[in-house]
Parts: C-alpha cells; sequence; structure tokens
C-alpha cells in the first residue's frame, strides 16, 4: 500500500488516534509507528530516493516523491526518565531507533506536522519570548538567571513568577516530580543553591484570566480557562480536572494575528499557544510545538479534522 501521511508518534498519544480516526473518515491511506513498537516492524529506509518499506502484516510504502504528510509528536510523557541505569541492548536500541527516527527528515518536501527542527528552536523558552515580542504581543518583563544576589532592581517587579528555563520533568526513585510555576515574594525566598541551576525570574500578572490558543494552520480556537466558574490564580494546570471548565474565548484581531505571526515566524503549523488576559492586556506567556489539545477536540473545535486536512494539503 502506498501511503499518503506517516504518523510518528506513541502508544500513549490519545490525541493522535483521534488524528488517525479522522483521516480514516477522510479514506486517506497512512502507516503509524509507535516509537515503543518499532521493534515488531521491518523498517528500510532508501536516504537517497527517498522511500521508506514499512512490514508489518503488511507493506506500506511511503515515497517522498508524491505528496506527503508526516505527523510528527512527542510529548512530554514520552521523554525518556529511567528508572535504573539503562543495559547496553536498551542503550542501542534508545540511540540507534532515535537516529532512525530523525534519519526520516529526510522527506524534506513533505508537509511535516511540525519538522523536527522546528519543533526543536521553538521548544526554547528564550526563542519564544524574543519572536513574541516580535510578532506583536505583550511579553512579561522575563530575567533567566542563577544569580541569588541579583539587585531587586533588576527585578521585574517584588512579586515575581519564578518557573523553569524547560519543561522540569524528573524522577526521584520510582517517582516522577514535575515542576509548575510559582508566585513569590522574592525577599522572602529562600535563594540558597540557586546558583546550582538557572531558572526564569518574571513579572508576576494577576489578577488574570488563562487563555489556551490552538493554531492549525489558517485557524484559530481560543478557550478561557477557569476553576469552579473563577479566574485562576498562579498555574491552573494545579487544578484537579473536575474543576476546570473551557469557555470559547473571542480574541480581538490583532492578538490572532499575533498568535498566526508567531506560528509562522516559528515555522510551525500546530501550535498550543498560552495568553493570559491582565488588566486588559492579553500577555503571551508561551508556545508548545507539541501541546496537548486531545481535550478541547470536539464539534465547536474540530482540532483533529483540521489536523488531518492540512496532512494531506499540497506541500509548501
Amino acid at each position: 500500500m502506498m501511503v499518503r501521511v506517516l504518523i510518528l508518534s506513541s502508544v500513549l498519544d490519545f490525541a493522535t488516534d483521534r488524528v488517525c480516526r479522522a483521516l480514516t473518515e477522510r479514506g486517506v491511506p497512512f502507516v503509524r509507528l509507535n516509537r515503543e513498537q518499532l521493534p515488531e516492524w521491518r523498517l528500510t529506509l532508501d536516504p537517497t530516493s527517498p522511500l521508506l518499506t514499512c512490514e508489518h502484516g503488511g507493506t506500506s510504502i511511503v515515497d517522498g516523491n508524491s505528496p506527503l504528510g508526516v505527523w510528527f509528536r512527542v510529548g512530554t510523557f514520552d521523554r525518556n526518565l529511567s528508572v535504573g541505569p539503562p543495559s547496553l541492548m536498551e542503550q542501542l536500541q534508545r540511540t540507534q531507533w532515535g537516529a532512525f527516527m530523525r534519519s526520516l527528515m529526510v522527506f524534506g518536501t513533505a508537509r511535516w506536522i511540525n519538522r523536527p527542527d522546528a519543533v526543536y528552536r521553538s521548544e526554547v523558552k528564550a526563542v519564544q519570548l524574543r519572536e513574541a515580542s516580535r510578532s506583536g504581543f505583550a511579553v512579561p518583563a522575563t530575567l533567566m538567571t542563577n544569580d541569588p544576589s541579583i539587585s531587586t532592581g533588576r527585578l521585574p517587579g517584588a512579586t515575581v513568577a519564578i518557573k523553569s528555563i524547560d519543561t522540569l520533568l524528573l524522577r526521584e526513585g520510582p517517582n516522577q516530580r514535575f515542576g509548575y510555576t510559582a508566585i513569590v515574594d522574592w525577599d522572602a525566598l529562600d535563594r540558597s543553591g540557586m546558583e546550582l541551576a538557572p531558572m526564569t525570574v518574571q513579572r508576576a500578572l494577576a489578577p488574570k484570566l488563562d487563555l489556551r490558543v490552538t493554531v492549525v494552520g489558517d485557524r484559530l480556537w481560543c478557550v478561557a480557562v477557569l476553576a469552579d466558574e473563577r479566574p485562576i490564580d498562579g498555574d491552573w494546570r494545579l487544578k484537579t480536572k473536575e474543576s476546570l471548565r473551557y469557555d470559547a474565548h473571542e480574541l480581538p484581531p490583532e492578538v490572532m494575528e499575533s498568535c498566526h505571526r508567531i506560528t509562522l515566524a516559528l515555522e510551525l503549523t500546530y501550535a498550543a499557544i498560552d495568553l493570559a488576559l491582565s488588566e486588559g492586556e492579553y500577555w503571551f506567556i508561551e508556545v508548545n510545538p507539541t501541546g496537548e489539545w486531545g481535550w478541547l477536540d470536539g464539534p465547536e473545535r474540530p482540532i483533529a479534522a483540521a489536523i488531518a486536512e492540512e496532512l494531506t494539503r499540497s506541500p509548501r
């Protein structure tokens, strides 16, 4: 079977299930490669053609010279956090399969959502903030520092938001630890050991209304995130799922334009953008090129259908 869409994902990515279902409903032939199941396949890549042969109870052909869409997503849950030192075989599999998957970038004329190199650059928070400012967003005053004695005059305020520079997902024994944004009084903060690792110090926005914007190609949807029907102080991810509500929110045209500008500047087709509405201003918080969206997908926000449509469009 000659396929039109190549899916590179994980068995844990249930949002990708929605994309696959949307492709099936459209009669689009595709092959899905989950990274945990790669040894179950017989895969052969000819990088000069380029041509990928996938055998698993049948043969699927991915031809780089034909119209092709590639859905590439590695979520936070996919990050490698070994409980103990990996065995030699685990090291071999991890490094070589990782290199094999990166080698699929030879399908350079395909319509990627999103290209791995674009994802890599877009996940750098400093790059995000710079591009957000250039795209017309209001950006909270921000410093990235490991200096515990930094003068308060350089800080964006006495009360600040502190957060990790990159997604903070750690393992302690059998337990995973995730880092969240905290609103703190800088003078009251215990900064001992701060020199060991840098962090982001940002102007605290309060009160605020959290907004999630989902961009797919030329389309976007925005929701306001509420807990117990009220705006949220601090990080909304710390609230129970049962207490959260997502209400449609209409963005001003200039903010919508900024959302599209930063998506284009980062060379993304899909993006999850977090904004905060505070004191009448729409503030940029971050953009995630692999952000979660399955919980927002539905008749009012047909995100999976939009992704399937983008994957089957002619390459740019």
